[in-house]
C-alpha cells in the first residue's frame, strides 16, 4: 500500500455548456478524440462521457480527463462523468460567455465538493481583447463566494493553439497545490463502461470512490451480489497491482459477463456483502446535509417542499428519493433524510445530486452524514440522527444510545465507510467506549446495564429465596432491552459478554449454573418456613420416613415442591427417585452401616441391608440403587452387592 499512495494521478472532468469546446479541448490537450459514438461524430456534439490523459509532468504524474456532454439532455451522463474528479476544467467559448449550461455545471460541481478548477476561454480566436475581457469579467463574477474564486482564467484556442502551454502549466501546478487526501474506507468502483476485450473476457472502468483493490482480490457486484475477481488491473492504459481512492481503473474481471454491468453498478469490497444483501430487499433512508440552489436569474424563487420526490444522482448511479427535513431549513441549507425508493450504495462523506424531474433541473445536492443500512445490522439506528461535521467518536456514540448498549464493530464500520482496525484505533482512544470481541459499547450504557442486572437478581432473591440463583434466560430476559438495537442474531451474544464481565467486576457472581449476587445465601422465608419444618419432621424418621405424607400436607403441591428442591439444594435432603427421598443425616448412617458390613462380610442381598437399617424392603432396594449409581457398590449374582 506504500507503494499505492506515493503513486500520483489525478482526475480532471471537464465542464461547460454545449458546443463550447470541451472535447476539442480535451484533443488540443492529449491528442485523443473522446467522441467515439457514431452519432457523436455526425452531429459534432459529445452525447456519453469520453475518456482521455496527459502526461503532466516531472513531479505532478498523469490526469486522466473524463469529457462529459454539455446539452440538457445529456446532464444524466455529464454527472456521472463529475464522480470522483479533482478538478474542473470549465470550457467557457468567447463568443457566448456564460450559457445556462455553465451555471448548471457550476453548481453541479460546487455540491459535488470540488474545489479546484481552471477556466479556459475557448474559441479566443474569434473575438478581439474587448470580448475577452468582458467573458473574464463575466465568469469572475460567476464564481464570486465560491471556492472556484480566483481560479486561473485562461483564453485559449484548439485551432490554433493559442494558450495551451499556459493551460497545461496551470493545470499541472493545480495538482501539485492539491495534495489528495488518501481515503480509508471499504472498496467501491463506481462503473461508468462496461465492455468486453477479446481474450480478457469482462472490463468495467470507473474512479474509484473510495478504499483499494489489489490484483487476484474477489469483489462483488452491486446491486446483483455476483462474485468476481480482479484479473487484471490497469489506469491510464498502465497495467497496475493495485489502485486506490481517487484514481481511474479498469478491472478485467472474471466469473461474469460485461452484458451483466453497466453504468450505475458497482464493484465493491466483499466486506460489503451484508450491505448488499439487505439492499435488495429493503428501502433505505440516509441522514443527510443538504444544500438548495437559489433560482436561477428569470426564474421563480424554489420553495423545497418536505417529502418532494426528487431524482437522486449518487457516483454514477441514481434512484428516486423522497426528501425528509428535519425543522427549518437555514438560509439554503437543512439537515435531514432521504427515503430512497431504490436502494445505492451511499456512505458517510458521499457526495449527491439533487434534481427536480418535473422541472428538469438542479434544485440542490448534500453529502451523506450517515446510512442506516438495515434493521437487520441496528434496528434502532434510524432514532439516531447524526449531524454534519460531527466526528466519528460523536456519531457513535448517538448510535450506541439508539441501540441501547452496544453494537458490532462491523456494523458500525459499514455507517461510517471506516474498516475496523480504522474504527476500532479511534475508539481505542475515547474514554466514552469499551471494546468486547467484536463489540464496542457506549460505558454509560454499560452503567446502567450492569445497575439493571443487580437490580434483577435482588428482586429475583427477594422473590426466590430459597433458590440459589436465576438461570441466564431469566437476566438475559431482563437485559435485553438494552440489546434491541443489536443486530438480528448477535444481541444473546453481546449479552453473555457483558454478564461475564458484571462478574470479573464482582457485582454479580455465577455458582452452580445460576446467577446470584455477591452476598446472596438461599434460605427459606417465613412463608416457606412452616413447610419446610413440616418436611424435616416427616424425613426426622430417618429409615422410616411416610412418604404418602408429601400428599397431605396442608399446603399446595407447588410450594411443597419448591422447598423439596431448596432442601436438595442445601444438602438437607437426598432424592432417591421421583417422590422418594430421604435426609442426608440417615444416608449418612446407611453408608457408614453399609461400608462396615461390605468390609467385614464382603457382600450384602438387599434383604439383609432391609434388616441391617431397620426399613422396609422397597425403601432398603432405593437406598441401594443410589448407592449403585453413586458407584459406591456394585450389584452382582443373586443380588449381591459388594464394594467397587
Amino acid at each position: 500500500m506504500d507503494a499505492l499512495k506515493k503513486e500520483v494521478s489525478f482526475v480532471i472532468g471537464t465542464a461547460g455548456h454545449i458546443d463550447h469546446g470541451k472535447t476539442s479541448l480535451v484533443k488540443a490537450l492529449t491528442g485523443m478524440d473522446t467522441d467515439r459514438l457514431k452519432e457523436e461524430k455526425r452531429r459534432g456534439v459529445s452525447i456519453d462521457l469520453g475518456f482521455a490523459w496527459m502526461d503532466l509532468g516531472e513531479g505532478a504524474g498523469r490526469a486522466a480527463l473524463v469529457d462529459v456532454p454539455g446539452h440538457e439532455r445529456f446532464i444524466r451522463n455529464m454527472l456521472a462523468g463529475t464522480t470522483g474528479i479533482d478538478f474542473v476544467l470549465f470550457a467557457v467559448a468567447a463568443d457566448d460567455g456564460v450559457m445556462p449550461q455553465t451555471r448548471e455545471h457550476l453548481d453541479i460541481v460546487r455540491l459535488l465538493g470540488v474545489r479546484q478548477g481552471v477556466f479556459a476561454v475557448t474559441k479566443s480566436d474569434l473575438v478581439g481583447p474587448e470580448r475577452l475581457s468582458e467573458v473574464r469579467e463575466e465568469i469572475a463574477g460567476l464564481v464570486k463566494d465560491t471556492a472556484l474564486e480566483g481560479a486561473p482564467i485562461l483564453p485559449v484556442s484548439s485551432l490554433t493553439g493559442k494558450g495551451m502551454n499556459e493551460l497545461k502549466a496551470s493545470l499541472k501546478e493545480s495538482c501539485l497545490k492539491s495534495g489528495r487526501v488518501q481515503e480509508d474506507g471499504f472498496f467501491r468502483l463506481p462503473i461508468d463502461r462496461s465492455f468486453t476485450v477479446k481474450g480478457f473476457g469482462a472490463v468495467v472502468t470507473g474512479t474509484v470512490a473510495s478504499g483499494s483493490v489489489k490484483k487476484g482480490d474477489e469483489l462483488l457486484c452491486y446491486p446483483g451480489g455476483q462474485r468476481v475477481k480482479a484479473r487484471g488491473i490497469q489506469s491510464l492504459f498502465m497495467a497496475k497491482e493495485a489502485v486506490s481512492a481517487g484514481q481511474r481503473a479498469a478491472l478485467n474481471l472474471s466469473g461474469i459477463s460485461h452484458l451483466d454491468l453497466k453504468r450505475g453498478d458497482l464493484i465493491v469490497s466483499t466486506e460489503l456483502e451484508p450491505f448488499i444483501e439487505v439492499a435488495r430487499k429493503k428501502t433505505h433512508f440516509v441522514d443527510c446535509a443538504f444544500e438548495f440552489l437559489p433560482a436561477a436569474p428569470g426564474e421563480k424563487p424554489r420553495k423545497i417542499r418536505n417529502r418532494a420526490a426528487l431524482k437522486v444522482h449518487h457516483l454514477t448511479g441514481e434512484a428516486l428519493g423522497v426528501v425528509h427535513l428535519l425543522g427549518e431549513a437555514e438560509g439554503r441549507r437543512a439537515f435531514g433524510r432521504l427515503c430512497l425508493k431504490t436502494p445505492l450504495l451511499m456512505m458517510r462523506g458521499d457526495r449527491f445530486i439533487l434534481r427536480d424531474p418535473a422541472m428538469n433541473a438542479t434544485i440542490g445536492g448534500g453529502e451523506v452524514l450517515i446510512h442506516h443500512i438495515s434493521r437487520e445490522l441496528m434496528p434502532r439506528a434510524g432514532k439516531a440522527f447524526c449531524g454534519y461535521g460531527e466526528k466519528p467518536g460523536d456519531i457513535v456514540f448517538k448510535l450506541l444510545s439508539a441501540s441501547g448498549l452496544g453494537c458490532s464493530r462491523f456494523s458500525l464500520g459499514l455507517m461510517l465507510n471506516s474498516p475496523q482496525s480504522t474504527l476500532a484505533d479511534e475508539l481505542a482512544r475515547d474514554a466514552r467506549f469499551a471494546g468486547f470481541g467484536e463489540f464496542i459499547v457506549a460505558r454509560e450504557r454499560l452503567s446502567l446495564a450492569k445497575e439493571k442486572a443487580v437490580e434483577l437478581l435482588g428482586e429475583f432473591h427477594r422473590a426466590n429465596p430459597m433458590e440459589e440463583g436465576a438461570k441466564d434466560d431469566i437476566l438475559f430476559q431482563g437485559l435485553r432491552k438494552f440489546a434491541s438495537g443489536v443486530q438480528a442474531g448477535k444481541a444473546d451474544d453481546l449479552l453473555r459478554i457483558i454478564i461475564e464481565e458484571f462478574a470479573k467486576d464482582g457485582a454479580i457472581r455465577k455458582s452452580a449454573g445460576v446467577w446470584a449476587l455477591p452476598g446472596h445465601r438461599a434460605a427459606s422465608g417465613k412463608a416457606e418456613s412452616k413447610v419446610e419444618s413440616a418436611l424435616l419432621e416427616i424425613f426426622s424418621a430417618f429409615f422410616q420416613p411416610d412418604l404418602d405424607a408429601l400428599g397431605r400436607l396442608p399446603f399446595k403441591k407447588a410450594e411443597v415442591d419448591k422447598v423439596l428442591a431448596y432442601l436438595q439444594r442445601s444438602g438437607s435432603i437426598i432424592k432417591l427417585k421421583e417422590g422418594s427421598f430421604i435426609s442426608a443425616e440417615a444416608m449418612k448412617s446407611a453408608r457408614e452401616r453399609l461400608i462396615g458390613h461390605l468390609k467385614a462380610k464382603g457382600g450384602i442381598k438387599a434383604s439383609e441391608f432391609r434388616d441391617l437399617i431397620g426399613t422396609g424392603r422397597k425403601f432398603a432396594i432405593e437406598i441401594l440403587e443410589y448407592f449403585d449409581k453413586e458407584r459406591l457398590t456394585i450389584r452382582g449374582r443373586d443380588d449381591l452387592r459388594k464394594l467397587r
